[in-house]
């Protein structure tokens, strides 16, 4: 689903992406996680779109946030790595009749569009997902107009550095294109770089149910059999700042979210 880099370690993990996600098209699209409609509709919220923007929805997998763009926008287009996610988000707009959202395929990397083509760039839970987030923030600012904004959704590490690099090892157990998520701190220079203004960084949390989480993926049995007992540890507070516990019989833990807006300057 996600966008890499064109040197030959980047066409491996193009390879392990799409594998990864291609298996995972359909429980993704239908995730409560993922198709929470407030948390779209808060996204949408940020974009601040008016009626009248082109909205690029970047590693957009199942067209979650496309069509819920739709209703706001002149059009959305969604680019993912991904044949099995862009087949499901092409099946998804067209159940629900929505008829001014298009998908391509394309890495993120190198997107196919002219600079300046699109007044909102968005992209959700998909940095995690990118080896380097630099060169993808730079394609995206890149096909922004001046004046649009950039809105980034993403998971978010603990403050804690071994919670984070413990969150980090479970996630790669879960799916091993998961890479690292960006340090809330790191946007600043990021933007800046790329000719945009933050504007502000919102955090927050996710709940999740570790069943649900890992069957989703589809991990091997001895990884998802050490990514619990990873988290047991941390239930049991062997890795403090990673939170996790056992509710109803079921192991749940949080994970952290972030949300970006950025400002294109010119």
């Amino acid at each position: 689903m996600r966008s890499m880099p064109h040197e030959p370690g980047g066409e491996k993990h193009r390879a392990t992406v799409r594998a990864s996600f291609d298996k995972q098209a359909v429980e993704f699209s239908e995730s409560p996680v993922m198709t929470d409609a407030a948390a779209l509709a808060r996204l949408v919220a940020w974009a601040g779109v008016a009626g009248s923007e082109r909205v690029l929805d970047v590693a957009c997998g199942p067209g979650l946030v496309a069509a819920a763009f739709a209703p706001h926008a002149a059009s959305v287009v969604g680019v993912d790595l991904t044949p099995a996610m862009l087949a499901r988000g092409r099946a998804i707009v067209g159940e629900r009749g929505i008829r001014n959202v298009a998908f391509v395929m394309a890495d993120v990397e190198r997107l196919p569009f002219p600079d300046q083509s699109f007044e909102r760039v968005v992209s959700r839970r998909a940095f995690h997902h990118f080896p380097d987030p630099a060169p993808v923030l730079t394609e995206m600012a890149r096909v922004c107009a001046a004046g649009g904004a950039i809105v980034i959704e993403d998971q978010a590490p603990p403050a804690d550095a071994t919670a984070a690099d413990a969150m980090t090892a479970i996630d790669r157990l879960r799916d091993p294109s998961h890479t690292r998520a960006v340090d809330p701190g790191a946007w600043t220079a990021l933007c800046a770089a790329n000719g945009l203004a933050l504007e502000r960084v919102w955090l927050s949390s996710l709940e999740l149910e570790f069943d649900e989480w890992i069957t989703r993926a589809h991990p091997a049995a001895a990884d998802a059999a050490r990514a619990r007992e990873m988290l047991e540890c941390a239930a049991r507070g062997e890795i403090p700042g990673l939170h996790a516990w056992h509710a109803g019989g079921a192991l749940r833990f949080t994970v952290g979210l972030q949300l970006v807006r950025a400002a294109k300057m010119s």
